[in-house]
């Protein structure tokens, strides 16, 4: 494929992403019990593949899917979508659906089901417009409450979404790039596709409650030891993200983004911080030189 949009796998056939399709009936559309992973692909380099699948494989088990496909099945899966429309900088995803109810009806017993796995790759993008990537993300935050732990478990990577939608709209009528949502308890949670964080003399914080841990983020952790910088998990309020020395994001979509705006209010100077800076620029060369990357050619062989 030539100029492609990106290439999908579904029952055990490859096509274009724009033709694969979900089921009216199946609960992934219906309830949206469905699970997912995203991995990042950088100049041929899956970023972090065994993080995501292990994060991927945890979210199946906690909502008691079956995935149909063996590791070195679903790794091979993935690098002949990024193949296949000749991607050197990509997302893959990678999706369990629940697979519709025995006999075709909308409802029924889940244990009936039979589970389903999906993949595609699209061309990489940001979370943030990329024109902001250097300069600075505005960050809102909403009214929109995220929906808490015990009515939907954050830890796995799922599409019940309605609260993040919401606060999306927030964000955009208040002209910002994105929003971050705080718990029903008044805490910072995370937004749209990443984790936020702060940095108060030479001390990164970020949530620890009520979020998907991401893949990023953990990065970011790694990142702070090797530069000597103290990170930890705390709760933290909107007046923390408010008043902090720097802020930034953690995402697949974009490494490291400065936050410079916070709603109404700049953050530091209004540019991008120091330590921020250099976290951003150690990610991308770290990536560069190879750090936690899987070559997509590698994957292409693994069922030989």
């Amino acid at each position: 494929m030539t100029e492609s949009n990106g290439v999908a796998y579904k029952a055990g056939r490859f096509l274009p992403v724009e033709d694969a399709t979900i089921g009216i009936l199946d609960p992934a559309f219906t309830k949206a019990d469905v699970v997912f992973d995203v991995v990042s692909i950088w100049d041929g380099n899956f970023f972090r593949l065994n993080d995501h699948l292990d994060r991927f494989y945890s979210s199946c088990e906690t909502t008691r899917l079956t995935l149909p496909l063996s590791d070195s099945e679903i790794r091979n899966v993935l690098a002949e979508c990024v193949s296949r429309a000749g991607f050197s900088r990509a997302m893959a995803w990678m999706l369990c659906t629940r697979g519709p109810f025995k006999g075709g009806s909308a409802f029924g017993h889940p244990k009936d089901c039979v589970n389903q796995f999906i993949a595609y790759s699209i061309p990489y993008y940001w979370v943030i417009p990329e024109e902001k990537i250097d300069s600075g993300a505005h960050i809102w935050i909403a009214d929109t409450r995220r929906a808490p732990d015990v009515s939907i478990n954050q830890q796995v990577k799922n599409y019940n979404r309605m609260d993040i939608t919401a606060a999306q709209f927030e964000a955009m009528d208040a002209g910002a790039d994105a929003p971050v949502l705080l718990s029903t308890d008044g805490f910072l949670t995370e937004g749209p596709g990443f984790n936020v964080w702060i940095i108060n003399n030479k001390v990164a914080s970020t949530p620890g409650t009520n979020l998907l841990e991401g893949v990023t983020r953990k990065t970011v952790f790694e990142l702070c030891q090797e530069s000597g910088i103290e990170a930890r998990t705390e709760d933290l309020t909107a007046n923390d993200l408010e008043n902090a020395e720097e802020a930034f994001l953690s995402t697949t979509g974009g490494g490291v983004i400065p936050v410079t705006r916070v709603n109404n209010r700049s953050i530091g100077n209004g540019a991008p911080g120091i330590t921020t800076t250099a976290l951003q620029s150690l990610y991308w060369n770290k990536r560069a030189a190879g750090w936690n990357c899987v070559p997509v050619s590698d994957c292409l062989t693994s069922l030989e």
